[in-house]
């Protein structure tokens, strides 16, 4: 058997997805573009890429408006079809509701895809701010270094997966106090796992911080974590060290309870 004309299949790679893919994340970092502009990104053909625009098109992943391509509407759906069958999200949806209503603050609930978070569900406080900022972290998977969510989660990686995460993706530097030292995050690390909760004090954009707590499985496996960020001017002295964290861990805890009993109805 033959592959495809235009199919490559090269170390158990199919040229034509990954043309794909690579199609829809430019039209994604371009918000929209046309048939010109991404001819200028992307080493294909102009009547290859045209061909390719159409089927994407025609499949609904992408829009055309005039002459500019957008990222389609079947997306939309797609993600909240992934969503809805995460067991994460099940569980996590109602205590991430609580703790947005208890801290008034923004509250973030995300798994690690790939060396990055995600964030699967959001809930937005009476008080919370940064608006801006939280449409990034669902548009985008972030790094997970410099957040409270991020840290969490590495801090119950074992070491071997967390030294890949690194080499792989680094410890670039968001603001003056993103830890960008291998040695000083692995300490950190290590603190995490000893009080419970990870923080995140400016490391990620200036004048936010944030508290996150790992969510782990029945077997002791993380399967994402919980967070609440606001601003420094109202997370600080006993409510940043105390009062959130025990807050977040509890959330934490509950979610891990509704995920256990999610697994015993299933019989799993």
């Amino acid at each position: 058997m033959t592959d495809d004309a235009d199919t490559q299949n090269t170390g158990r790679r199919i040229q034509s997805v990954e043309n794909a893919c690579e199609i829809i994340e430019a039209v994604q970092e371009s918000h929209s573009a046309t048939l010109q502009e991404l001819s200028e990104r992307i080493e294909l053909s102009q009547g290859t890429l045209h061909t390719y625009l159409a089927t994407l098109t025609d499949c609904g992943f992408l829009s055309k408006d005039n002459d500019t391509y957008q990222l389609g509407f079947r997306f939309v759906t797609m993600g909240e079809h992934v969503r809805n069958e995460t067991e994460l999200y099940t569980a996590g949806q109602e205590e991430v509701d609580k703790l947005a209503d208890k801290s008034g603050e923004y509250v973030h609930l995300v798994v690690e895809n790939d060396g990055r978070e995600v964030a699967i569900y959001e809930r937005r406080g009476e008080h919370a701010v940064g608006m801006d900022y939280h449409l990034q972290l669902r548009e985008a998977p972030q790094h997970l270094h410099d957040s409270a969510s991020g840290k969490a989660i590495l801090s119950c990686l074992p070491d071997e997966r967390v030294e890949k995460i690194i080499d792989r993706e680094g410890l670039s530097r968001q603001t003056q106090h993103t830890i960008t030292d291998r040695e000083t995050l692995c300490d950190e690390l290590e603190t995490i796992q000893e009080r419970g909760y990870a923080t995140n004090d400016e490391e990620e954009i200036r004048g936010l911080r944030a508290v996150g707590a790992p969510i782990l499985d029945n077997d002791g496996t993380v399967v994402g974590a919980v967070s609440v960020t606001a601003p420094t001017s109202r997370l600080k002295g006993a409510r940043f060290d105390t009062e959130i964290p025990e807050m977040v861990m509890e959330a934490a805890n509950l979610i891990e309870v509704n995920l256990e009993m999610t697994s015993f109805d299933r019989g799993t």
